[in-house]
């Protein structure tokens, strides 16, 4: 017995009839018939009550009781959730957790604890309290807000950071057989640093410490973090510091961890000069690992020797394209790239620079010369302290080698350097690096060097997407584990960057969009049902191209 809305026109218009009726079959043919039980009259002329009515009235019947309005107990965000915990899967990281986890005896799901703060790291940062709030607001398959407790998250970072070289080893190992690498043949080393808010100190040997502040923090103590990361921006193994570490003494312990736990014999490293000093390309060459490293155009007497050898076979014009030139000396080689169109981006900006340069100068002589005669207003000017205004104004625009600063008797003396302007216009554009790979062409060596340019991308994502900033823990133990699991969060953050860049969108708003997706639960007659929203073509396009299933009601539960 069902219902059934019969359609009928009559003098142009249609009309609409409702009618109770049930199917049978007939006993001579055989065959499905359906007769009408009773009419319920025209569609339009039906009101909500006398609908409400007849349930009811049928319910009484039967002996039912009448239908309650389905309450929507929770409907929480999922779809972010969904691809975060499957991308966890794919990466083999929950398994390699969870097959360590067993040896450690604990009570709790300490993999799942884990994939909890990676998984907040990628969506909503907090700090580990506030995780807690935040796991209200979401749906996580088979965790209650219940079953996670803070001592336990804290538990989970101690365990994982005593568990780092191993953890970092196999899923490495998993990367290569993923992508059908056999080993590495090339990976980028830098270092950044983060800062701590306070100046609370739990150890004598505090691991933060104030140093060079790559955040512009110079009175914050902080910690230094060097990762080593694939030419993708997968980062295979990364070292904490402290704060007052040098960049270039981190190098050759690196480069021992990359043999001796990696297993790798033979290894390009590409980094900035002022990381690969001349004791770490040493280093380098002893472990019998390759380098590209770009040289600093200023202060190099065999840089500045390519440089010039090299100017006159350069096309210099702003039409030409890149160029290259190259120099072997002592088995290594050097290649120089030009650009003319940056060169002459790169000049028209010093030449701005320098014209807003000469005006304030001017200015600070004028209020100098004004000061001398006491016709100044306000604290008059001093030589030392217009010298210093000077200074300062210079090296905020960058150009302070194109002018000599001196003092002159009552005054400044400040005159253009034309030496430096002239060397500043010939390195215009220039870059300049040395490798020891004689086998690649030019190109193919700067290609690999600007690819430098994935690991400082990975740095803002952790400092900014990821919010390595601010750090809420004190003891050496627990800042350590909490740079790992955001280094965790960075791999599946490179993962999802790298499956999406055919829909041209970012890994954070993929994230976002999927958020949009709910899962909950709808109370009828206080049967529990759960429920999914539906998904968009958008949504469908992300979850393909992270090689994901779309999440279906009978999924909320299988987690």
């Amino acid at each position: 017995m069902y219902l059934r809305i019969v359609k009928s026109r009559q003098r142009g218009k249609v009309y609409e009839s409702a009618q109770i009726v049930e199917s049978f079959r007939d006993p001579e043919t055989k065959k499905p018939k359906t007769r009408i039980i009773a009419h319920l009259g025209q569609v339009a002329s039906l009101k909500e009550k006398d609908v409400d009515n007849l349930i009811n009235g049928l319910c009484r019947a039967i002996g039912r009781p009448a239908p309650e309005a389905a309450e929507l107990e929770y409907a929480n965000d999922f779809g972010h959730l969904w691809a975060i915990i499957h991308i966890w899967k794919q990466l083999k990281i929950g398994f390699v957790l969870k097959r360590r986890a067993k040896l450690s005896g604990a009570e709790f799901d300490l993999a799942q604890h884990v994939l909890l703060m990676c998984a907040n790291r990628l969506c909503d940062p907090r700090s580990k309290l506030g995780l807690l709030a935040w796991l209200e607001g979401v749906y996580f398959p088979g965790v209650g807000r219940e079953g996670v407790e803070y001592h336990h998250l804290l538990r989970a970072m101690d365990w994982l950071i005593g568990q780092k070289e191993e953890i970092e080893k196999e899923l490495a190992q998993h990367y290569l057989d993923m992508f059908n690498r056999n080993s590495l043949d090339l990976v980028f080393y830098d270092i950044t640093s983060t800062y701590f808010e306070g100046d609370r100190s739990v150890a004598a040997n505090d691991i933060r410490a104030h140093g060079y502040s790559r955040d512009h923090r110079p009175d914050r103590r902080q910690i230094m973090i060097g990762v080593v990361m694939t030419p993708d921006g997968t980062p295979v193994a990364h070292h904490v510091f402290p704060g007052n570490t040098a960049d270039k003494s981190t190098v050759a312990g690196v480069v021992r961890d990359l043999k001796e736990r990696f297993g790798i014999q033979r290894v390009v490293i590409v980094g900035d000069r002022g990381m690969l000093s001349d004791h770490n390309l040493a280093t380098l060459l002893t472990e019998e690992f390759g380098f590209i490293v770009a040289h600093p155009l200023r202060r190099n007497n065999e840089v500045v020797d390519i440089i010039k050898e090299s100017h006159e076979s350069l096309d210099h014009s702003e039409g030409a394209g890149e160029q290259f030139a190259e120099d072997e000396r002592e088995g290594l080689k050097f290649v120089l790239a030009y650009d003319p169109a940056m060169a002459a981006q790169t000049r028209k900006r010093r030449q701005e620079a320098i014209g807003r340069a000469d005006v304030f100068i001017q200015e600070v002589k004028q209020r100098l010369k004004k000061s001398a005669e006491g016709r100044q207003k306000g604290r008059p000017l001093t030589p030392e302290g217009a010298l210093f205004q000077v200074r300062d104004y210079l090296k905020k625009l960058k150009i302070s080698r194109c002018y000599d600063l001196s003092l002159s008797g009552s005054g400044i003396s400040v005159i253009a350097n034309r030496t430096a302007r002239a060397w500043e216009n010939l390195i215009d554009g220039k870059l300049v690096v040395e490798t020891t790979e004689l086998d690649l062409s030019p190109k193919e060596v700067i290609a690999r060097y600007k690819d430098l340019q994935v690991i400082e991308r990975g740095f803002r994502c952790m400092k900014s997407s990821l919010e390595l900033r601010p750090v809420h823990h004190w003891t050496e133990r627990r800042i350590r584990a909490h740079v790992f699991i955001c280094v965790l969060a960075l791999l599946m953050e490179r993962h999802m960057h790298r499956s999406l860049a055919a829909l041209e969108i970012s890994a954070s708003t993929a994230l976002e969009k999927l958020r949009q997706i709910k899962a909950g639960r709808l109370q009828t007659q206080g049967i529990p049902t759960p429920i999914l929203t539906s998904l968009s073509q958008e949504h469908r396009n992300i979850y393909t191209q992270l090689g994901i299933s779309f999440p279906k009601i009978k999924d909320l539960q299988a987690l």
